[in-house]
């Protein structure tokens, strides 16, 4: 497309109720410097990821906001726009969770647990992940935290510490215990659970672990704390984040230990009334599943203007057709 066609053109501007701007194009220039790197790296997905979002379709609504209801997602794990649709996707689902829960056991209590194990090479990424998702399984059926608890949901996070050039793989778990949890002999204390966490994963070194109960926000009191608790960031590490200031071949490394140590890893997971509340309301998978309504508009359906706007390669932005 040349200049004078270009001129004629608007660019994309997509903005939430709140008049946040959604960033599409921030997030496409970072998935195009992914699809780079895996084709450098040899990743036959490349073209896959170059593909992702490059046609948007939209409905106006009646408030002047767009609804997407139509594009291609790539589903990489560490594709910038199918992260944020996917957290999206993971606040939403959790937030009608965590309310049905509480409706249903409006006495129940809740912690925000941290479980961590030591950093690890990228090589040893992938096999950590796994004994860390197998840990967590055993931890969750000890009879003591069986006994005590309601529900829970689960997120693995993975960090990069350039200064030791390793990786820390973490849990953040929302847990809903019993009221009967903080009386008597129903208690764990914080080294109690550092404990039997080194006993799930059969370590021989005492890891670190946090256990607190999540308390009433100022502005949004206990429910409101509750809810931001459950919609923690579940976003795999950031190898575009300009302010870490890697090198391309850092990144080139960064990018290859990820998607291996990521490879068929459950990131995030649901249990006991949480799991049973997810498959009562039918909600889609959250990592494979549908990237386009990521809300209460399952079908997506609705009256309105069109609106498609389409990725120029050329001036390397969003134009609405």
């Amino acid at each position: 497309m040349n200049e004078s066609q270009n001129q004629g053109l608007q660019t994309l501007k997509d903005v939430s109720k709140t008049g946040k701007d959604r960033k599409w194009r921030e997030r496409k220039l970072r998935n195009i410097e992914l699809a780079g790197q895996l084709d450098i790296l040899g990743y036959r997905s490349f073209e896959r990821v170059y593909q992702c979002a490059e046609v948007l379709k939209f409905v106006e609504q009646s408030d002047g906001t767009k609804k997407l209801y139509q594009s291609y997602f790539c589903k990489n794990k560490l594709c910038a726009l199918c992260n944020w649709r996917r957290s999206m996707k993971y606040s939403y689902q959790a937030s009608k969770i965590v309310e049905e829960a509480m409706i249903r056991q409006p006495k129940g209590r809740f912690l925000f647990l941290t479980l961590t194990v030591k950093n690890v090479t990228g090589q040893e990424l992938n096999q950590s992940m796994t004994d860390i998702l197998r840990g967590f399984n055993r931890l969750m059926k000890y009879k003591k935290i069986d006994k005590n608890l309601i529900g829970f949901l689960r997120a693995t996070e993975v960090t990069y510490s350039k200064e030791l050039d390793s990786y820390h793989p973490h849990l953040h778990v929302l847990l809903m215990a019993k009221p009967s949890y903080f009386k008597g002999g129903s208690y764990i204390s914080q080294l109690e659970w550092t404990e039997l966490w080194q006993k799930a994963m059969k370590l021989d070194y005492t890891p670190m672990v946090d256990i607190r109960a999540v308390k009433a926000d100022k502005g949004k009191g206990l429910k409101g704390a509750i809810l931001e608790t459950a919609k923690y960031p579940v976003k795999p590490f950031d190898v575009t984040d300009e302010k870490m200031d890697f090198t391309d071949q850092e990144k080139l490394q960064i990018v290859d230990d990820m998607l291996t140590g990521l490879h068929r890893k459950r990131q995030i997971g649901f249990g006991k009334l949480f799991k049973e509340i997810k498959k009562q309301f039918d909600f889609d998978d959250l990592e494979d599943g549908n990237l386009v309504q990521t809300g209460e508009d399952k079908d997506g359906t609705s009256s309105g203007r069109e609106i498609v706007a389409i990725w120029n390669w050329e001036r390397k932005n969003y134009y609405l057709k």
